[in-house]
């Protein structure tokens, strides 16, 4: 590969003005100085390199994205997004996925404070480890002190996401519509309790019943992993249970999916005998069977946000908090309940 210095003697211009002319637009040189330059590095093919113009500047032109798992399409739409703003201003972008490890989570935080990454996104949610949450925010507080951005898309240890969306009153709203349709016992498949945007949306549950007037009971919440697995084993669970209801609500729509995968398989029609609903509104959502209900996010939004944030601090601006509307998404998994017999744990009649 040809080298900064080769495309400094074809142009007839010293090392530092060719480096200079390639790296910015904006550095003050004569036109035909700029042409010839620009000539020379198109004749030889040059690329500059970034990392050693990174290590120049203290970071690299690297973004990089951590999610809980690449797999769950919430997570790849936010990357989407962060791509979408990203590579327009000339940052790579790489995904990390933490499998909602802890400490798999700080090793990727150490190694990006290493190789002096540009920024950090978090698009997954902070999780309730306090230990490995104080080693985060050492090195997270040496990145930001070496000029990095960092940007939360969740709730985290040391408060509400930056880039974000209101996590409880958009579940509040789905209670409410569930309510609307005449449900009176809602179950809930919470996720699990260590995650903070779990307990957001628990929070939302628990204020769409007290707003509608309408008890609380722990035996219809069940924790359980955020995935199809977890909403399977959720009704499981449910349907053991001695509480009666007509309605799941779900804290995410994998959640969801997997509850109505199970239904599916034990014969319980969706929605004659029960409805299900999500929270996130992922692409697969409207061609589930049937089509699931949920709240929709502005995912690929929220990742371009995201990066928009980073670029204000990687331009020396401070962060703005910024919440994201949510809105409901009715379709064919929820209706009206069926009766549900005084003592009957399962589903209605």
């Amino acid at each position: 590969m040809a080298s900064i210095t080769e495309v400094a003697r074809l142009a007839g211009v010293s090392t530092a003005t060719a480096s200079r002319v390639v790296s910015s637009a904006d550095y003050p040189v004569s036109e035909a100085t700029r042409a010839r330059v620009l000539d020379a590095a198109r004749a030889l093919d040059y690329v500059p390199n970034a990392l050693a113009r990174g290590l120049l500047k203290s970071q690299i032109p690297v973004v990089a994205v951590i999610v809980h798992d690449i797999t769950d399409p919430y997570f790849a739409e936010v990357v989407r997004g962060v791509e979408d703003a990203a590579s327009r201003s000339g940052y790579l972008v790489i995904t990390c996925s933490s499998e909602r490890d802890a400490e798999r989570e700080t090793s990727y935080v150490r190694l990006l404070r290493s190789m002096r990454a540009a920024s950090v996104i978090f698009a997954a949610s902070g999780l309730d480890d306090p230990e490995a949450n104080q080693e985060i925010e050492k090195h997270l507080a040496a990145m930001r002190g070496e000029g990095a951005a960092v940007v939360h898309l969740s709730p985290h240890a040391l408060g509400p996401a930056d880039v974000g969306i209101d996590n409880e009153a958009g579940m509040a709203s789905m209670i409410a519509a569930l309510v609307e349709l005449g449900h009176r016992q809602i179950a809930f498949l919470a996720g699990p309790s260590t995650l903070f945007v779990a307990r957001a949306r628990l929070a939302g549950y628990r204020r769409g019943l007290a707003d509608a007037g309408l008890p609380f009971d722990d035996r219809l919440v069940i924790h359980t992993s955020f995935d199809r697995d977890g909403g399977a084993l959720g009704v499981d669970t449910l349907l053991g249970g001695a509480a009666p209801f007509t309605a799941i609500a779900c804290a995410n729509d994998p959640l969801a999916m997997g509850a109505l995968a199970r239904l599916a398989e034990l014969g319980i029609d969706v929605p004659g005998q029960l409805s299900v609903a999500g929270f996130d509104d992922v692409p697969v959502a409207a061609i589930t069977s049937p089509s699931l209900s949920t709240v929709r996010l502005p995912l690929r939004e929220m990742g371009r946000r995201g990066f928009a944030e980073a670029a204000r601090v990687l331009n020396g601006e401070p962060l703005e908090q910024t919440i994201l509307p949510t809105e409901l998404a009715m379709r064919a998994s929820t209706g009206a309940p069926a009766a549900v017999p005084s003592g009957e744990a399962r589903v209605g009649a």
